[in-house]
């Protein structure tokens, strides 16, 4: 198989010769190292998949490097379409749901269900998000170590973007086509097509082109917008002005000078 690819890339080489013997080395070294990830990757799917019971993952998904993935042997996790680029933490407890379809969770990544967490399809999760379905019950006169925990369900819906270090805490819904800013810390509901940021997290405007007020869309493609709602059309130029009247004085000056010495002149005759 290495001796064709070699020959392939020659024989591409060959018939192109600027783009040379590098490029096309290079060019089998990516291929190579895309395949040797997809390989490791479906090692830890197997792995993944005789180790922890609870959890159904299919050669569909991408597990990268570092990643840990705990589920109890009453949980369910529930992994499809997915891509854990690398080092992300996955963790569902006893009786409860971990459910990532068709998502995206970068480097870092933590999501913990001790009840249920939902992550619709199309979803992004930045590096060092944290989506959290429990908190703990603080008492005075409590340790940390003896507080218990409370959990309520969160559910993020299709298309969510989760920006960097953005914490979702227990019992919040993020709507279809949300944006969290990144660093925000969600605590209550998310309508869909919102944008919120800060801390606690607020609302900041919309993610819906046909939404957003059209001092918003200049970053927005015409083609994303309905055809209600085109973007305003750029000022127009400002007409030329005419040259002023003081510089055409001196023209118009010396035209009549002319005009008046042509006609004081003497007429000529035929017989002088």
């Amino acid at each position: 198989m290495l001796r064709n690819r070699l020959f392939h890339a020659k024989a591409a080489s060959d018939a192109a010769p600027a783009a040379g013997l590098v490029t096309g080395y290079a060019r089998l070294i990516q291929r190579g190292s895309r395949g040797a990830a997809l390989v490791a990757s479906w090692a830890r799917i197997i792995l993944v998949r005789m180790t922890q019971p609870g959890v159904q993952v299919g050669f569909d998904s991408f597990i990268g490097p570092g990643c840990t993935i705990r589920c109890t042997p009453r949980g369910t996790m529930v992994i499809r379409r997915t891509v854990l680029i690398r080092d992300v933490q996955l963790e569902a407890a006893d009786g409860a749901l971990l459910t990532l379809d068709t998502a995206y969770l970068a480097a870092h990544c933590v999501v913990v269900a001790r009840q249920r967490v939902d992550v619709g399809a199309g979803s992004l999760l930045a590096e060092m998000s944290v989506v959290r379905d429990q908190d703990h019950v603080v008492g005075p006169g409590v340790p940390g170590m003896a507080m218990r925990f409370a959990s309520t369900p969160v559910t993020l819906g299709r298309n969510v973007w989760i920006g960097a270090k953005a914490t979702v805490l227990r019992g919040v819904t993020v709507g279809d086509d949300a944006v969290v800013g990144a660093g925000a810390v969600v605590t209550r509901d998310v309508p869909p097509g919102a944008r919120v940021g800060g801390v606690p997290a607020v609302p900041l405007g919309t993610s819906r082109p046909d939404a957003a007020p059209a001092d918003e869309r200049a970053d927005v493609p015409t083609a994303a917008l309905p055809a209600t709602a085109a973007v305003p059309a750029a000022t127009a130029a400002p007409a030329v002005l005419p040259a002023p009247r003081s510089a055409e004085q001196p023209i118009s000056a010396a035209r009549a000078g002319s005009a008046a010495r042509a006609g004081s002149a003497p007429a000529s005759h035929p017989d002088s």
